[in-house]
């Protein structure tokens, strides 16, 4: 681990020396996935551009990041949760809702959104940004209830039960829309 050498002795601020050459190649392995997740928690691009990038400038910037990959990853994802989380809060107090209203379909679209991934896709944006995001860590990136839990920040048995629920409401709106096989 690279070792810490005081910023400023009076003020007790700690940043790591220069001895970065760890940091690039989780960089370039994390890069898609991350912006993918923040994806899927924000439903912007441009926003999770924004927050995939500042999430890596606080990674780069704190003394306490992980070198290991895993521990990297949960620890850059907490970051991006706790970024999406803060965009949702500052557009609920806005009063801009940051989830997408039903509109009148257009045929054209209504042909389109029969690919049964885009019916998924579009049940999983009407679902609460914590449900959204276990269910993408726990299925779009395979990862364990406990490493789900340890991403979130919440006991296992919590994200259990939100990705159960969660399921259950993915699979009522798809029978609803009658798609009939949709694997959830």
């Amino acid at each position: 681990m690279p070792t810490r050498l005081p910023a400023w002795p009076e003020s007790g601020v700690w940043v790591k020396d220069d001895d970065r050459a760890w940091f690039e190649p989780l960089v370039r392995n994390l890069s898609h996935p991350a912006l993918k997740y923040a994806q899927m928690l924000v439903l912007n691009t441009d926003v999770a551009q924004e927050i995939v990038q500042e999430a890596f400038a606080r990674v780069w910037a704190s003394a306490k990041t992980p070198s290991r990959e895993d521990e990297f990853r949960r620890w850059l994802y907490r970051i991006i949760a706790n970024l999406a989380n803060d965009y949702h809060r500052r557009q609920a107090i806005s009063g801009r809702a940051s989830l997408p209203h039903a509109s009148l379909v257009d045929p054209v679209e209504e042909v389109e959104q029969r690919d049964q991934r885009k019916l998924l896709l579009a049940a999983m944006k009407r679902l609460t940004p914590k449900a959204r995001q276990a269910v993408y860590l726990r299925y779009f990136e395979d990862r364990s209830f406990a490493e789900t839990a340890g991403v979130m920040g919440l006991p296992q048995v919590t994200v259990r039960v939100i990705v159960h629920r969660a399921l259950a409401t993915l699979r009522q709106r798809l029978a609803s829309r009658r798609v009939d096989e949709v694997a959830v």
